[in-house]
């Protein structure tokens, strides 16, 4: 099975900036894309930047976003009809950095257990540290 391709939607250079983070950790990341919706593009203009993307790609894609309901989020969603790919919301630098360690080795990926563990890792990645020193 190939690799699994992780596409990342945000406003801003968000995706791009989460990405060069998560490559501080865990070395060069492959088969990684970021796609930045900035103020001056149009819906039209980003799903054509999105869509190009995607056509390029081969094998299975999760797709994540920075905010339910947003331009990039309602664009990934939109283009699943066409790409069969899923999309989680939310992203963040732990759920990318466990998504991307746990994926990168594993020849026998089970799409659905992708999702549950980034679900997982975003529940588990936020703490109020402060109770921690009770």
């Amino acid at each position: 099975m190939s690799k699994l391709n992780i596409v990342i939607a945000t406003h801003g250079r968000f995706g791009e900036e989460l990405i060069r983070s998560a490559e501080m950790i865990v070395g060069k990341m492959e088969n990684v894309k970021s796609v930045s919706l900035l103020p001056v593009m149009s819906f039209e203009e980003f799903m054509h930047e999105v869509d190009a993307i995607f056509s390029d790609l081969e094998g299975p894609v999760l797709a994540l976003a920075d905010l339910y309901g947003g331009t990039p989020c309602n664009v990934l969603t939109a283009l699943t009809k066409k790409y069969h790919h899923n999309v989680i919301t939310g992203v963040n630098l732990p759920m990318l950095v466990d998504l991307y360690l746990n994926s990168i080795n594993d020849e026998a990926l089970d799409m659905d257990e992708v999702i549950k563990n980034c679900i997982d890792s975003l529940k588990a990645s936020g703490v109020h540290t402060n109770m921690m020193l009770e």
